[in-house]
């Protein structure tokens, strides 16, 4: 009897699955665009405000501008299909892990090339584009001798942020088009399981980033070798509020694509729990990640919600997608 309850579970749900990617793509992904684009824009204002006019409050609100474009960035970087695969923008925008500091050497380089009429960042090295290097040359305190490269690059993120946005909504063939309705004549979505598939992948990456990089990098195999610079984004003191964005993104993409096709099966409330848990935990951080991970009553809270991201991982990549009938793909970390 129990395995028929069992089969008949997984029949339901693979004949009841009618995902809502327009909802998708119009309630989490575009807006998540838009903030990006919004924020970046700021950002590139800031800066130029920054450099004609240099003073402390134009240096903190450079600094802030930043902070506000990198965590839009945040919300929005667990989505590794479409446009932002479009010339290399997904690396153009943030290069980390930089395990050999290569942005540092290429910053260090551009820096000492003469100057010229114009830059034109696009053309330089991934490394200097996006946010990795713009972080090192706005904290702890911007440079008024660096504002041409300053320039470039917020004005750089701005046109990336943009384009993505219009890719993903305008034009003749914009990506939304493709994304809302797969079937048998669309070039990129044959059928919704080969899209729900891409969509649960993209969720399995972002968790590898945050368990294997985020978190355990940093963090170390104890508190003597904890690597406090290897926190992503320790110098502008966003790692924490970083992590806390990229798991509410990770909850509102599954709650938009597959809560909903799990109905009120038991691993639904598992996986919300787990969720509600994992954000919860990241606000009883009390001091910057990058302190924490050698702080005796900090760290065990650390490893506390890398375990809580363990075990949501699982429940996603194993028990949900047994249920939902799917299956991963080609993974971005593969090969690292």
């Amino acid at each position: 009897m129990y395995k028929l309850l069992i089969a008949l579970t997984l029949f339901l749900s693979q004949t009841a699955l009618a995902y809502d990617f327009k909802a998708l793509a119009e309630q989490h992904i575009i807006p998540g665009y838009q903030q990006l684009a919004m924020h970046t824009d700021a950002l590139r204002h800031t800066a130029k405000t920054y450099c004609e006019s240099p003073s402390a409050t134009s240096a903190a609100h450079i600094q802030q501008g930043y902070i506000d474009a990198f965590l839009a960035w945040q919300s929005i970087q667990h989505i590794r299909f479409g446009p932002i695969q479009y010339l290399m923008r997904e690396h153009r925008f943030q290069l980390w892990p930089d395990k050999r500091s290569t942005v540092s050497k290429h910053l260090a380089q551009l820096l000492n090339e003469p100057e010229t009429a114009s830059l034109n960042i696009a053309r330089k090295s991934v490394a200097v584009q996006g946010f990795s290097a713009l972080e090192q040359l706005l904290f702890p305190q911007p440079r008024l001798e660096t504002c041409r490269v300053i320039n470039a690059i917020s004005i750089n993120l701005y046109q990336m942020a943009n384009a993505t946005l219009a890719d993903w909504t305008t034009g003749e063939a914009p990506f939304q088009q493709w994304f809302t309705q797969p079937n048998e004549n669309n070039p990129l979505y044959a059928t919704e399981t080969e899209l729900a598939g891409e969509i649960l992948n993209n969720l399995h990456t972002q968790f590898e980033i945050l368990i294997t990089q985020k978190l355990a990098r940093p963090l170390g195999k104890n508190q003597k070798k904890a690597r406090s610079k290897r926190a992503e984004g320790w110098r502008s003191g966003t790692s924490i509020t970083a992590l806390r964005r990229n798991i509410q993104a990770c909850q509102t993409l599954y709650q938009h694509t597959f809560a909903k096709e799990l109905g009120d099966q038991p691993i639904a409330q598992q996986i919300n729990d787990q969720f509600t848990q994992a954000i919860k935990l990241t606000g009883t951080l009390r001091l910057p990640l990058d302190q924490a991970v050698k702080n005796p009553q900090e760290r065990p809270k650390l490893i506390q919600l890398q375990t809580k991201l363990k075990q949501l991982h699982q429940l996603i990549k194993q028990e949900m997608a047994t249920i939902l009938n799917l299956s991963l793909g080609f993974n971005n970390l593969d090969g690292d």
